[in-house]
């Protein structure tokens, strides 16, 4: 599953990036990497995604947020 799969309101986790490296680097930069648990907070304009992660927002691209997978994250209840 790809980021601009998933609905607002979602928890996931990171489990790949798919982008050359430089722009790779400075997802980890923000915080985004492999394994990383996000909060997806809303839509962004054409496609993008706007994403909570370790207490910071950030919107992403449609073209970034598609080469970003995700798997959901189940809380324990």
């Amino acid at each position: 599953m790809t980021l601009p799969e998933c609905p607002p309101g979602a928890e996931l986790r990171v489990t790949g990036i798919r982008l050359a490296a430089a722009d790779a680097f400075r997802l980890r930069e923000m915080g985004i990497r492999t394994g990383t648990v996000a909060h997806v907070t809303q839509h962004a304009a054409f496609g993008g995604r706007v994403v909570a992660v370790a207490g910071s927002r950030y919107a992403l691209d449609a073209r970034t947020a598609a080469l970003i997978d995700v798997e959901p994250v189940q809380r324990p209840r």
